[in-house]
């Protein structure tokens, strides 16, 4: 009985041992972010925000918005890619993709984690198939943070406004 009462003790000692040390599992509206070379970045926001840190070296591409008045652009860095749509509030930024270590989620998932890793900190997805784990809150058409898996591991993690 001594035995039993130890063992039970340590298991609820060990069970939470990790209280407030680690995020807490589950997605919510702060993991809709991504922080690409030690900025955070939101879907939303102007781009001029990502060239001011991130300086002029990318490369740009431009095509007219199916959706929008004006041109959709896209600016490519090293370690993410920017996607833009025209709005009346300037060309804000619709998504950003990475397929790089350097960009990191709000829980510390990048590519190279774990299938496993992500679940671990998000919970269980909105939406999953073979090849990717997406997380929203609310509705099909609101933002979303997107993790492309190749077998169990992340190769690309995404944001995005548009529905995948």
């Amino acid at each position: 009985m001594k035995k039993l009462l130890l063992l039970t003790t340590f298991c609820i000692l060990l069970a939470f041992s990790g209280c407030g040390s680690q995020p807490a599992a589950g997605f919510t509206e702060n993991d809709l972010t991504l922080t690409v070379a030690g900025k955070e970045y939101h879907t939303r926001e102007n781009i001029k925000t990502v060239i001011e840190a991130l300086g002029e070296d990318y490369q740009y591409a431009e095509g007219k918005s199916c959706d929008y008045d004006g041109l959709d652009k896209t600016y490519t860095y090293e370690a993410a890619t920017f996607y833009t749509n025209p709005l009346a509030e300037g060309d804000l930024l619709a998504e950003i993709y990475s397929e790089s270590p350097e960009a990191v989620t709000s829980k510390g998932i990048s590519s190279g984690a774990s299938k496993a890793d992500v679940l671990a900190a998000y919970g269980d997805p909105a939406e999953q198939d073979e090849y990717l784990l997406i997380y929203r809150i609310g509705e099909m058409l609101s933002p979303s943070l997107c993790f492309e898996l190749e077998g169990d591991t992340v190769t690309a993690v995404f944001l995005t406004v548009d529905p995948v």
